[in-house]
């Protein structure tokens, strides 16, 4: 099941008696775990409610929550019994039967009456690799719970629809542009973009355009946003204009490896651009959407302006010089800044 489906199930449709919350995604991780409160308990339920009972997994045992759950409460003719970080329930060998499964089996065969079960997960990314398969582990062992909500990170176009979405409920006033980069400092995370755009309407009450400087001045990742003309600097190969912003970005702290995986994927997709032979903002925004990547025009410009200004063997070598620098940064005790600086050197050549 969708967070999506969840929300427009819970306050309909009579509620399963357990359910597993899957994803460390926070926006609608936190959406459903409200509504759930709210329809489990009524109206107007909050942490504290006398019905709501909750254990942490990882200091006690998953069959002390199942006994909890049998019991029948003198005080509460509802209840929500919510166990957090499920992760820690599971046996370090699921080949060998686990006493534990078995009793949660035995207790969704006959659950008991006015109480619902929550187990959540929050640990970790769908979209990670070695997480999947931790998350499938899980999916296998909490198998008897009735119904199982997977919390998956938005990609940067659900992201940006999102944002959109949002924006125009506050009733923002904000750049499509603007907008974007916001989505992208924020590393597509939708929680983050709904607390920074409720703090840019407050700052903005009366209905005046946002500007950037609004923005950069709220939100902490945006006053960074020296990568972004870092990019632009590179992509003239204004060899002296990137190394300034290099020395700003070092004393702020920056966190090379990610940002250098940002600036690498760019440069990917502006070789792309160029083995597609596109040639316009229009035409980028086309033919990625055709491999189901979903630009916004402010990318679709960058990387537009990065496949004119390099050759194609130009931005091999770039991309190849990136994977280099990539991997110098994360030896042991590298000098990020040399490193930096000798890529910056290699792209404006």
């Amino acid at each position: 099941m969708t967070p999506k489906q969840f929300l427009q199930n819970a306050p309909k449709s009579p509620l399963a008696s357990g359910y597993l919350f899957l994803g460390n995604e926070l926006f609608y991780r936190d959406r459903c775990r409200r509504a759930l409160l709210q329809a489990a308990l009524g109206e107007g339920a909050q942490s504290g409610h006398e019905g709501l009972t909750e254990f942490d997994l990882a200091e006690q045992p998953l069959h002390k929550l199942i006994d909890d759950a049998r019991t029948f409460s003198l005080f509460a003719d509802k209840r929500l019994i919510i166990g957090s970080n499920a992760e820690a329930a599971l046996p370090r060998n699921l080949a060998t039967v686990s006493p534990d499964a078995e009793a949660l089996g035995r207790y969704f065969e006959k659950p008991t009456p006015g109480v619902v079960v929550l187990f959540e997960s929050t640990r970790y990314d769908w979209s990670d690799r070695d997480d999947k398969a931790r998350l499938e582990r899980m999916t296998k062992f909490f198998s008897a719970v009735p119904e199982t909500v997977k919390f998956e990170r938005f990609s940067a176009a659900e992201a940006l629809a999102a944002a959109q979405a949002l924006a125009k409920r506050l009733n923002l006033a904000i750049e499509p542009d603007a907008l974007s980069e916001l989505v992208e400092m924020l590393g597509n995370d939708v929680a983050r973009l709904s607390n920074d755009l409720e703090k840019i309407a407050l700052y903005a009450e009366g209905g005046r355009a946002v500007t950037r400087a609004d923005i950069e001045l709220l939100v902490p990742e945006a006053r960074q946003r020296g990568m972004f003309e870092f990019s632009d600097a590179l992509v003239r190969k204004d060899r002296q204009r990137a190394l300034e912003i290099l020395d700003t970005l070092a004393l702020s702290g920056e966190h090379w490896p990610m940002q250098l995986s940002l600036l690498a994927g760019l440069f990917r997709q502006a070789l792309a651009a160029k083995e597609q032979s596109v040639r316009s903002v229009q035409d980028a925004m086309r033919v990625f959407n055709q491999q189901n990547i979903r630009i916004w025009p402010a990318r679709a410009k960058q990387i537009v302006d990065i496949a004119r200004q390099y050759s194609r063997k130009e931005l091999e070598r770039a991309v190849s010089a990136m994977f280099e620098a990539d991997r110098d940064l994360r030896r042991e005790r590298p000098d990020d800044r040399v490193i930096m600086e000798q890529l910056v050197v290699n792209l404006t050549a």
